[in-house]
């Protein structure tokens, strides 16, 4: 592939930066149902000790936050919708981080999770640095269309307060 048609790809024509996003969002989506579904092996995949009910419960709901936001980033996302995202697991690594410090029987697994939602954070990083400010007016047909316009029109509303000035949404 040429370096202008990475770069037009990049800029939100679909493609390639669409294609990325959809990836992202499919293992987010992933990791997100596995979390739900299978928390107690993740567990001990990640501390090597069995899980107890609290760590079990907290994995689902931190489970269903990834698949939440999967969902939300999934297809034309604009760069306001990523940039929530990455401020979401940004402050999902935050609470790791602390929970490590904070309690010495999770601590490995507050670590790891927090090197998972720090992953999580770069790749969508990138993937708002390389996308369009608004998703493609073609990708956004149809009820889904509708959706899109909703998701975007929410993020740009929270962005306004929460986003650095470099990232939000014009209007």
């Amino acid at each position: 592939m040429s370096a202008s048609a990475v770069g037009a790809a990049g800029q939100g024509s679909g493609g390639l930066a669409a294609s990325a996003m959809n990836r992202f969002a499919a293992v987010r989506a992933g990791y997100g149902v596995l979390l739900l579904g299978a928390p107690g092996p993740v567990i001990r995949l990640y501390t090597g000790h069995l899980a107890d009910p609290r760590t079990r419960m907290v994995a689902r709901l931190l489970g269903a936050r990834h698949l939440a936001q999967a969902v939300a980033t999934a297809g034309p996302a604009g760069r306001a919708v990523l940039a929530l995202g990455v401020e979401a697991d940004l402050a999902h690594v935050a609470s790791m981080v602390g929970l490590a410090g904070w309690d010495r029987a999770r601590r490995r697994a507050g670590l790891v999770d927090a090197a998972a939602a720090g992953s999580f954070a770069v790749v969508g990083a990138a993937l708002t640095r390389r996308g369009s400010a608004l998703p493609s007016q073609s990708a956004a047909k149809g009820q889904l269309g509708g959706l899109a316009a909703r998701r975007q029109t929410v993020a740009a509303w929270l962005g306004r307060w929460l986003l650095p000035m470099s990232l939000r949404p014009p209007g």
